[in-house]
């Protein structure tokens, strides 16, 4: 694929989950831009998939990369890849799977366990190998779901990994410097329109409509930041509204100068 003289053109940016549904749309959105798209996928199937669909795309270069991001061995894969490539200029987790079960009170201790082991760690280890690989005023983009700030019946495991994410994301935050990337959480909190639910009505945000943001971010915004997307029947536009923090300034002063008298 030709590249353009974009400002993401010829720019390398990895999209973690770059082969499911919304992740198509960020692909497609960053090729469109002239960037090369490394998208990792532990399904050879969903790589191939991703290919055909993204072949009329002229921008940009898909490089689809066979790895399970899930696995020690798969992360050292993906940053080596990213090395190769060479100098990382965005990151998009774009991760994601869903669970439903009995109330938090019978759902099995085991269950709980599995689900955390499957989606929170691997997002821990996911931010281990890309945030050291992205320099100062790049970005880090990680997408999350309305669970991760609103308890819903039925999903506790689901939203307790989404809320563990999310809390993740806020320590990274904490913990930033000058020479970390710009960290930020986009948080989902309606449904949204992709392959397989093209009946919603139009009102609803749609994946390119998340793309766009995120493309929006990468471009113009330099801050950390946690903020919701979403649209639905009756609003007028997409809303990002940054999600104020729970612990008033005086609790934590207090808190940290509790911190500091322990040594």
């Amino acid at each position: 694929m030709k590249q353009n003289q974009h400002e993401l053109g010829n720019k390398l940016v990895v999209v973690a989950g770059g082969a499911g549904e919304i992740g198509e749309r960020i692909t497609r959105m960053f090729l469109q831009q002239g960037a090369r798209v490394l998208v990792p996928s532990r399904s050879k199937e969903k790589l191939k998939a991703l290919g055909t669909s993204l072949k009329d795309i002229s921008t940009g270069e898909l490089i689809p990369l066979e790895t399970d991001i899930g696995t020690h061995q798969g992360l050292k894969t993906m940053t080596a890849a990213i090395e190769k490539e060479g100098a990382l200029r965005a990151a998009v987790s774009a991760v994601g799977s869903f669970w439903q079960g009995p109330s938090c009170m019978e759902v099995p201790v085991d269950e709980v366990h599995r689900v955390i082991q499957g989606s929170f760690l691997p997002y821990v280890g996911l931010t281990q190998a890309l945030i050291p690989a992205l320099g100062p005023d790049t970005h880090f983009i990680k997408l999350n779901g309305l669970l991760s700030l609103q308890a819903i019946p039925k999903l506790s495991a689901l939203g307790v990994t989404a809320a563990a994410q999310i809390a993740w994301t806020r320590f990274l935050i904490a913990e930033a410097t000058e020479s970390t990337p710009w960290i930020t959480e986009l948080v989902i909190d309606s449904l949204v329109r992709t392959r397989s639910s093209q009946t919603l009505p139009k009102e609803y945000i749609s994946g390119d409509d998340i793309a766009h943001e995120i493309l929006r971010i990468v471009t113009e915004e330099n801050e950390h930041q946690i903020a919701t997307i979403g649209r639905g029947p009756g609003d007028a536009e997409v809303e990002v509204v940054p999600v104020r923090t729970q612990v008033s300034e005086n609790n934590m002063k207090r808190l940290l100068g509790s911190f500091k008298a322990r040594g």
